[in-house]
């Protein structure tokens, strides 16, 4: 016997491929040698709970499902430092993504085979919740949320694209912006912004990479912001991007920080970095991989102290971020 490994799911996760995944994964580690056993949660309020309580009874961590499924599994890897294994299934999978993995059971019985236990950096929101890609908010998020609401988003990814583009049509014409204050380590940076993310990974990598050169290794968050104006203006900049259009990066904020306090709508979230505190199990060349991938970004766009960019965004046209030459 080589261990017990504890796979947790959510069964909602990636059109109802988590279930069968894990259990795929059982029994591939079963006849490895390994006391494999799989838990569903019905939803990730129970899983939240099972992770705040679980004792140490297994020496690895399998979370199996989409962003916010591995982020409340994550929470148990963390509290009792056993190593953890995302495995995704959900739509954006980010924090996955950015070290390589997949679903596949052959790609997760390789990291039990010749993965190294790595410590990475997770974000922590009010003092006791655990996320492992990002949090945003403003247009962006509203509009995830209008397409994610109940139960009858579309589960296909290509479905799922063209519902956030048609409620992005909406949003445009009828909804109003919101104003998101954002502060960090005591230094404001934005009263009014439309658009904010507090990224511990590359968000939407591969379809809107808000924040290229963002790494869970590096022990700093990377805020983006568009700041606030018309709500044309603030499309542009989101189309420009999207679609790597020259100046994607004018008039925009990107810059660094440990602490972020972000505040809309009368509500404040106090988000802070914790430093390697979660035990990961990944393939050496994964790191790699990562470190590179972030020194490449970093040449193509300039990330800002935050005191640098709060005394240049009342300076009209504010462009912090500018490609390099």
């Amino acid at each position: 016997m080589t261990g017990t490994v504890q796979i947790v799911v959510t069964p909602g996760s990636g059109d109802g491929r988590a279930r069968s995944a894990s259990r795929r994964l059982q029994k591939a580690l079963a006849r490895r040698g390994y006391d494999a056993r799989v838990q569903t949660f019905a939803d990730l309020d129970r899983l939240l709970e099972w992770s705040a309580t679980c004792a140490p009874e297994f020496s690895h961590l399998v979370g199996v499902g989409g962003d916010a499924t591995l982020s409340a599994s994550a929470s148990a890897a963390v509290r009792l430092d056993v190593p953890f294994v995302p495995v995704p299934c959900g739509f954006g999978n980010m924090f996955a993504r950015a070290f390589g993995f997949g679903d596949e059971t052959g790609r997760v019985v390789e990291l039990f085979e010749r993965g190294q236990v790595r410590r990475v950096d997770v974000g922590l929101a009010n003092g006791h919740d655990i996320f492992l890609s990002h949090r945003s908010y403003g247009l962006l998020q509203e509009v995830q949320e209008a397409v994610e609401r109940g139960r009858s988003q579309p589960q296909s990814r290509l479905l799922r694209l063209l519902s956030y583009f048609a409620m992005g049509e909406r949003f445009l014409v009828g909804v109003p912006l919101t104003a998101v204050r954002v502060e960090i380590e005591g230094t404001v940076i934005a009263e009014d912004a439309a658009v904010v993310t507090v990224a511990n990974v590359e968000t939407y990598r591969g379809f809107l990479s808000l924040t290229p050169a963002a790494s869970p290794i590096d022990g700093v968050f990377d805020i983006f912001a568009i700041p606030g104006g018309s709500k044309w203006s603030v499309w542009t900049r989101i189309f420009k991007i999207l679609f790597r259009l020259p100046g994607q990066w004018d008039g925009v904020i990107l810059c660094r920080g440990k602490s972020v306090r972000v505040t809309v709508d009368g509500r404040t979230d106090e988000l802070t970095l914790r430093r390697r505190v979660l035990p990961l199990l990944v393939l050496p060349e994964s790191l790699e991989t990562l470190k590179v991938r972030q020194s490449e970004a970093e040449t193509e766009v300039s990330v800002a102290p935050a005191a640098a960019v709060a005394a240049r965004v009342s300076e009209p046209p504010f462009e912090e971020l500018r490609p390099r030459r």
